[in-house]
């Protein structure tokens, strides 16, 4: 039986708004007895306000699995990025000369809120709820507040150039990958949206394979690719859709299977 489903937000559940049919099949899960969990990159703070019309009552992972809250709002766990790796970062940011500030924007996600160093308007994914603080890189300690690092471009070549760089140049305590089309990520190693449902199933108990993965961006691979049942939106890239075991036009269609799968084996 399956008893859980976490769910990416954008681009799955979250597409300008969270469609009443999926809020319905939602609620429909709940009543059958399925938990429904999100799995982000977003901070807590853009999460909680998105999912205002959705009823509370699950897990919420966010910044890929660096913080984990649990259904009444408490971080259950999290993992932060020292300062050495942030400031090797930066140094690496700084250094490349084929970077455009205005264009390539750093950005962190420091204690539940994105942080940039300027304005970050021109990036479509920040136009708003974000903080400036132009100092930020040239602080001393970041206070172990600061689980993902990220950079937006508008360049998928350039991208591709700055996942290479970074791997090539930070050590085996990071991971440095595409989430997006337009957005690198940076964590500490072991962090994924796979690890942090693995922690959530240890401490409710509950086997892997009474859970079902919802997604469709690179950062959700890690737990499509590892659970038995899982779901890419039909219109994600290709890579992402060979990692699922299944596609599905929406996330009310994905439940709408679970569910049905449910009454078929319970009998």
């Amino acid at each position: 039986m399956i008893k859980d489903i976490f769910c990416d937000l954008d681009g799955t559940l979250y597409r300008d708004g969270i469609s009443p049919k999926d809020i319905e099949a939602i609620n429909e899960a709940r009543l059958n007895g399925i938990n429904f969990n999100i799995a982000t990159g977003r901070v807590y703070k853009h999460s909680v306000n998105i999912l205002k019309e959705v009823a509370n009552g699950g897990y919420l992972i966010c910044e890929n699995g660096s913080y984990i809250y649990d259904p009444d709002g408490n971080c259950i766990h999290k993992t932060s990025l020292t300062d050495e790796q942030i400031k090797k970062i930066i140094e690496i940011y700084r250094s490349l000369d084929y970077i455009d500030p205005s264009d390539d924007v750093i950005y962190f996600k420091y204690e539940g809120q994105i942080i940039m160093t300027r304005d970050g308007s021109s990036a479509d994914y920040f136009t708003k709820g974000y903080e400036v603080d132009e100092s930020f890189m040239d602080r001393d300690s970041y206070d172990n507040r600061v689980g993902n690092i990220g950079i937006l471009s508008p360049d998928k070549n350039k991208l591709n150039r700055l996942v290479e760089r970074y791997r090539e140049e930070l050590n085996i305590d990071l991971e440095v990958y595409l989430s997006s089309e337009t957005t690198i990520n940076i964590v500490p190693a072991h962090v994924s949206k796979f690890e942090a449902i693995k922690y959530i199933c240890k401490k409710e108990n509950t086997a892997l394979n009474e859970v079902v993965t919802i997604g469709d961006s690179p950062n959700d691979i890690s737990m499509l690719k590892n659970i038995k049942m899982s779901f890419a939106m039909d219109d994600a890239m290709d890579i992402v859709k060979k990692e699922a075991t299944f596609s599905a036009p929406s996330v009310a269609d994905a439940i709408k299977m679970v569910i049905d799968y449910n009454e078929e084996i319970g009998g």
